[in-house]
């Protein structure tokens, strides 16, 4: 059962360019960044807000080759963090992907997530991330419908490096737990997808649904 957070108080993806919106890039069904360059909360203060959700995914990643599910390639934390910006009382969506097994050899080539519908829907990372963190996506891509947002990592993130917040400021204070997928991916090809809030009441289809049985999805643990 999915419900509805309304805030009080506190993939086949086409190509085109973006015109920057100020310091983000506003990112329309079907359309890619020219880059990302990140972003601190001093030079764009609408990214100041109250954080509503807070939620630790423990995920692990195993190679598949030749059906082979018994090597463990990379294992970390997604974290994701809902904020309502003081400025104009909307939703951002932040993730960040941190304590990685450095003893593991896998690196992360990019992390797709759902929800974002028919929403105005801005991207970037944040450079002043706390605590400090390695790197963040490179470019960022949107699903022809617009629901579907690609953050890819150029230089790969590997397991000794922890991701800068990356997010997506919408023009919505609603949300919904447990409606979406968030799909990270190897350089190597294997993924493992996690289920994560979103802004749109999707359900995760009976295929995605399948593919977290077999991938060993771990639960969401909450942090206080």
């Amino acid at each position: 059962m999915y419900f509805l957070k309304k805030i009080s108080v506190v993939a086949i993806l086409a190509t085109g360019s973006t015109a920057l919106a100020g310091p983000v890039v506003n990112l329309a069904p079907s359309q890619l960044t020219d880059g990302l360059s990140g972003i601190d909360n001093s030079n764009f203060i609408e990214i100041r807000g109250a954080t509503v959700s807070d939620k630790y995914i423990d995920f692990s990643i195993f190679s598949n080759t030749e059906g082979d599910t018994s090597s463990l390639l990379y294992e970390g934390t997604l974290m994701t963090r809902i904020v309502r910006s003081h400025t104009t009382g909307n939703l951002h969506f932040n993730y960040r992907v941190f304590d990685g097994n450095a003893n593991l050899d896998g690196r992360i080539s990019h992390i797709e997530v759902g929800g974002f519908g028919a929403f105005q829907t801005r991207v970037e990372y944040r450079s002043d991330t706390i605590p400090a963190a390695d790197e963040g996506p490179s470019t960022a891509e949107r699903s022809v419908d617009g629901n579907i947002l690609d953050f890819v990592f150029s230089g790969g993130l590997d397991t000794a490096d922890d991701s800068m917040f990356f997010f997506a400021m919408l023009n919505t204070d609603v949300y919904y737990e447990d409606a979406a997928l968030a799909t990270i991916y190897l350089e190597s090809g294997e993924s493992v997808s996690l289920v994560v809030d979103s802004a749109t009441p999707g359900v995760p289809t009976p295929g995605s649904l399948a593919l977290l049985g077999t991938a060993g999805l771990i639960g969401t643990r909450r942090r206080r």
